[in-house]
């Protein structure tokens, strides 16, 4: 085995070295990333040169690529790839500010799907001169320090969720496709493997709870957020050129901080791998 694997942070988070994606990966190489994935939540693999048919091929060692619903952004010759660039980002309506994917809240992945991604990966092409990490919040820990009572509340609720509809790079058909079929799934989410329980919710795809009103739903998840995200359970990725991350959507929140420049560009090459129902 090549590949050496160092912790992040206490809690989740793992850095691999020694390995090149673009070229074929032992078997005993993809199966101790796959267990460090499984055990971290988060991999990042420095220093990778990949093609986009490379990205595409090498991240079959970790699961199915996923047909993502950011329509607009998806590469024409490999349309498991969407392209985030912060130089054509979506602005907000109110105010004209440039909202770069990713950045509006904490969240995980495609919730209006009926089986969500179980994996996000992001390949760095090109960053900004400072700024535009990306942080994880690991929501089992967070769910862990919850009291029983409150847990036992929160496993009751389940999560409505649907496409945004103020998002510029989802055409009309996409759209109309994923808001004609609005996804229950759990609010606490176990998860397949290893059986540990986390807060799953993306809170811009959040139409309500099931018996509740939009409006309180919201409401509550944004209480419940800031009280939950504290840094104990948090790790802030600085990327690196040749970076690619990915992360575990069943356990994780995550956000783009906005804190560069993103006229200079922060182009990162996005896929999903294919995910089960979340129970």
């Amino acid at each position: 085995m090549t590949v050496n694997l160092t912790p992040l942070s206490d809690l989740f988070g793992v850095e691999a070295t020694g390995v090149d994606l673009s070229r074929p990966v032992s078997d005993a190489d993809a199966e101790a990333m796959r267990d460090a994935l499984r055990d971290r939540l988060v991999l990042v693999i420095r220093d990778q040169d990949l093609s986009p048919a490379r990205y595409v091929e090498s991240m079959k060692i970790f699961g199915d690529p996923m047909r993502q619903h950011l329509s607009k952004l998806l590469m024409p010759e490999h349309p498991e790839i969407a392209v985030l660039d912060s130089r054509v980002a979506n602005t907000r309506r109110d105010d004209g500010k440039v909202m770069p994917i990713g950045s509006r809240d904490w969240h995980t992945d495609h919730t209006n799907h009926p089986k969500p991604p179980k994996m996000t990966v992001l390949y760095a092409v090109k960053l900004p001169s400072k700024g535009g990490d990306t942080g994880f919040a690991n929501m089992q820990a967070a769910f862990a320090k919850l009291n029983d009572d409150e847990q036992a509340e929160l496993i009751t609720l389940k999560t409505v969720n649907s496409i945004e509809q103020d998002v510029g790079y989802v055409d009309d058909a996409t759209r109309a496709t994923f808001t004609a079929a609005p996804q229950t799934h759990p609010f606490i989410r176990t998860h397949p493997e290893t059986g540990k329980k986390a807060i799953y919710v993306h809170p811009g795809k959040l139409a309500r709870f099931e018996g509740w009103e939009p409006d309180e739903s919201r409401a509550f998840v944004n209480r419940l957020l800031d009280r939950v995200l504290t840094p104990d359970v948090t790790y802030r990725h600085k990327w690196r050129p040749g970076d690619l991350v990915i992360w575990d959507n069943r356990a994780l929140l995550h956000v783009a901080h906005t804190d560069y420049d993103p006229s200079e560009g922060r182009i990162l090459h996005r896929m999903c791998l294919e995910g089960d129902v979340p129970v």
